[in-house]
């Protein structure tokens, strides 16, 4: 049985103070994201001590369809493997980072899929990058698995080929599931 985290998420009232502060700080300019910025950064802080006293085992990837390019025909659900000879769109990059990583990645065409799996697997953590409101979504819905988060770094239209930041899901990964010494000298080059 893994070791418990605690998240202030799980404390009754904790998501209804969190939605009044938000609606509080909407009409002012970006002060919600900014405050949504603040929730998600004091979380993966909270993770990554977590993670310094109960390493990760399992790892549970999850990226949201809107990453995946308009008109691909591929099914990323089941797998990333085409993406690896693709690289047209994020999820090529993804796949190769989880290759080097030798994790899977999930693709979650809706997040209750998401927190669906999250439950069912029960992972030691997830690395997951989506956009703000969803964040908080996943901190409130699955508050008992740690999950290491941020922001989809810009898209094209809402929901429509959404870009990651790449150095920060390497980072996480590097930090959860390390690639062999061999690897990590041949990546840095």
């Amino acid at each position: 049985m893994s070791p418990v985290f605690r998240s202030p998420w799980q404390r009754p009232g904790y998501a209804s103070l969190v939605a009044a502060l938000r609606w509080t700080l909407r009409p002012f300019g970006n002060l919600e994201d900014r405050c949504i910025a603040w929730l998600v950064s004091d979380n993966n802080r909270r993770v990554a001590r977590h993670l310094a006293a109960h390493p990760a085992q399992k790892v549970l990837l999850i990226m949201p369809r809107c990453v995946k390019k308009v008109g691909c025909r591929v099914d990323v659900q089941a797998s990333q493997t085409e993406c690896l000879s693709c690289m047209e769109c994020p999820l090529g990059d993804v796949a190769a980072i989880c290759a080097r990583h030798g994790l899977q990645a999930l693709v979650a065409f809706r997040s209750h899929i998401a927190f669906d799996m999250a439950r069912r697997e029960k992972p030691d953590v997830i690395v997951a990058s989506a956009c703000h409101d969803r964040m908080i979504k996943a901190l409130r819905s699955v508050p008992e698995c740690p999950a290491l988060l941020a922001p989809l770094a810009g898209m094209e239209r809402m929901c429509v080929n959404a870009t990651l930041d790449l150095a920060w899901l390497q980072q996480q990964l590097e930090l959860v599931a390390p690639t062999p010494e061999a690897d990590r000298v041949a990546v840095n080059r």
